[in-house]
């Protein structure tokens, strides 16, 4: 009964501390994730326009951007715009004048806000976005990847519809960055997410969406085709399967489906190239060039590519006369990356055609434009890293203030996880030590009851083997036949003695006389002492008794004088114990008595001693 009721206790208490744990856990969880879960619930479905945005918008849409960059400025200092929205704002303003790095400062503070709130949560990402674009412009492709993963992260806990055109952006750039780096199955499957969010881009009556995704495919065929991989053929596919969409929309933009459908031709010229499809390379660079968009300096200058690659160097340098004005009415700068770009398959493409007088030109013009560029390099560089540092100082501030309160809330959590965990497992511990004392005391007095019933039976036993001896005296002739002498027992005796008399007999032999204190006792002790064959003491002690062998009968006999003695004589320890009971040793003693007990004879000796 006692046993049940500790199992049902124990039951219990593993259930509670089961219980504690889900709650600790759950605690954490929540914490943990609440601020993640009320931002994607708080989302607004369209972004709220603003008076201020209201002032701040008709002021870009002037075109004069220094005007709009004070109207923001001046907004933002009496509290009409928000941070966020301020700096994006500032961040376009610097775009459009040409100043990257106030550019990208500005992005990076929208970015640095690790929790923006609800309502400026898609000016955030709009930010974020326009940052990445322009990281992996300047070819800081860890960052561009970084914020790239944070942003996605952000936006695939929306359902917003928006989403989708955010993403696909991100995934376009952090393929792009990717592929600049080599890791050309990384860049893979990072556009072809771009090409799914593609797929779930929702189209609205401008067709902008539409077209903001065709761009997206354009700029992967690109990719591929300057890094002459055979999968270019797969999104020019896709770009004319989209654009063939766009055609079929109620009211496409006629030019911008022309200069589409131009840019479908080119790409498929630079692929057929690629290929060693020549023939077809060049009827899909005549259709290119009779559409308007590819006699524009813009497009001659595009198929530039194509040209170097078919080896129409005389073309290409044709084409590339108008590069200078090219890059002027485009606003460009002779950096190293345009340089790179443009000037370099220039020069080649001059040198090939024969025209070494304007190769040279070329040449002198990189090497004029090469020094400056690459001071501007390191200036840009110089200057965007103590914009940083400047910028960035109050947000690393705040970010190394709020990771510290994060780190003491986390730790403040786990001391007081592990403290409960002890505390259930030290009152687990102490319950279970309680447990054990007390079956211990169970058992302890079990153990002595028995022994001393043993011993009563045996005093009883004897007494009255005397009173019938005193009562009824055998016969001289009969006791002479029944009698055994020192020697042990005659002939005649041991045929006509029962398996259970002879049992008797032996076993009062041996428990008189104490043999089973000797150390060395066995079946032989017994041949040596009786007289009897080695089958006839075992038949006695097989059928005459309850099955018991020799041995086991001998260890019975030795446990319980054991038992007595660590009772009446609690000085003794296990060893001495052990062999004044006729043990060959203390092991063999103590495998023994945990066998029949179920505990040690030293947890036996400690637990009398407490009582």
């Amino acid at each position: 009964m006692y046993l049940c009721s500790s199992k049902l206790f124990m039951m219990r208490l593993f259930r509670y501390i089961y219980i504690i744990g889900v709650i600790i856990t759950l605690t954490i969880l929540t914490s943990c994730g609440s601020k993640s879960r009320e931002k994607q619930f708080e989302i607004p479905e369209k972004r709220q326009t603003t008076h201020g945005d209201s002032i701040a918008l008709a002021a870009r849409f002037t075109g004069d951007f220094e005007h709009f960059l004070a109207v923001t400025d001046s907004l933002a200092d009496i509290g009409e715009l928000t941070p966020i929205r301020a700096d994006g704002y500032r961040g376009v303003a610097y775009f459009q004048m040409g100043q990257m790095d106030k550019c990208i400062e500005a992005f990076r503070r929208v970015n640095a806000i690790e929790n923006p709130p609800a309502e400026d949560f898609w000016d955030y990402i709009h930010a974020g976005t326009n940052l990445v674009i322009m990281l992996t412009t300047n070819r800081d492709y860890d960052n561009a990847m970084r914020t790239a993963l944070r942003l996605i992260d952000k936006l695939k806990g929306t359902n917003d519809p928006k989403a989708a055109g955010e993403l696909q952006t991100l995934y376009l750039s952090l393929g792009d960055t990717q592929m600049m780096l080599e890791r050309h199955a990384e860049a893979a499957q990072s556009y072809n997410e771009a090409f799914q969010w593609v797929l779930q881009t929702p189209n609205d009556s401008t067709c902008r969406p539409l077209a903001a995704c065709i761009e997206t495919l354009e700029n992967i065929s690109v990719s591929y085709i300057h890094h002459h991989m055979d999968e270019a053929g797969i999104w020019v596919d896709r770009m004319d399967s989209l654009v063939t969409i766009y055609e079929s929309e109620p009211k496409p933009i006629e030019k911008e489906v022309k200069t589409l459908r131009a840019l479908v031709s080119l790409h498929r010229a630079e692929v057929c190239q690629m290929r060693g499809q020549t023939a077809e390379a060049a009827r899909y660079y005549a259709s290119y060039m009779s559409s308007d968009f590819g006699q524009g300096i813009e497009g001659r200058i595009n198929g530039c590519d194509y040209l170097v690659a078919a080896h129409r160097y005389a073309e290409a340098a044709d084409n590339y006369t108008n590069l200078d004005q090219f890059i002027k009415e485009w606003g460009y700068d002779y950096d190293l990356e345009t340089i790179g770009k443009n000037l370099m398959p220039k020069l080649r493409a001059n040198y090939h055609a024969g025209r070494k007088d304007s190769a040279l030109r070329v040449a002198m013009q990189i090497a004029e434009l090469y020094d400056t560029a690459l001071v501007c390099q390191k200036r840009s560089e110089s200057a965007e890293l103590a914009t940083i540092y400047d910028t960035q100082g109050k947000e690393r501030q705040l970010a190394e203030q709020r990771a510290r309160t994060r780190f003491v809330t986390a730790v403040s959590i786990a001391i007081t996880t592990v403290a409960l965990l002890i505390l259930a497992l030290a009152l687990y511990a102490f319950l279970q030590w309680r447990i054990t004392q007390r079956r211990n005391r169970i058992l302890v007095h079990q153990i002595t009851e028995a022994v001393e019933y043993k011993e009563k039976y045996k005093e009883l036993k004897a007494a009255n083997r005397s009173i019938e001896s005193a009562h009824s005296p055998i016969p001289k002739a009969d006791a002479t036949e029944s009698s055994t002498s020192e020697a042990g027992i005659t002939t005649s005796d041991d045929t006509t003695l029962t398996d259970e008399k002879l049992f008797l007999y032996l076993r009062d032999l041996i428990e008189n006389e104490k043999l089973f204190l000797q150390p060395d006792f066995s079946r032989q002790s017994l041949i040596d002492r009786t007289g009897l064959s080695k089958e006839r003491i075992g038949a006695a002690f097989s059928q005459g008794s309850d099955s018991v062998s020799l041995p086991a009968y001998v260890r019975e006999l030795r446990l319980d004088y054991a038992v007595s003695m660590m009772n009446n004589q609690p000085d003794l320890n296990v060893e001495q114990v052990s062999q004044a009971s006729g043990f060959t040793s203390a092991d063999t003693f103590t495998r023994n008595f945990r066998a029949k007990y179920g505990m040690t004879p030293t947890t036996y000796r400690q637990t009398i001693f407490r009582e």
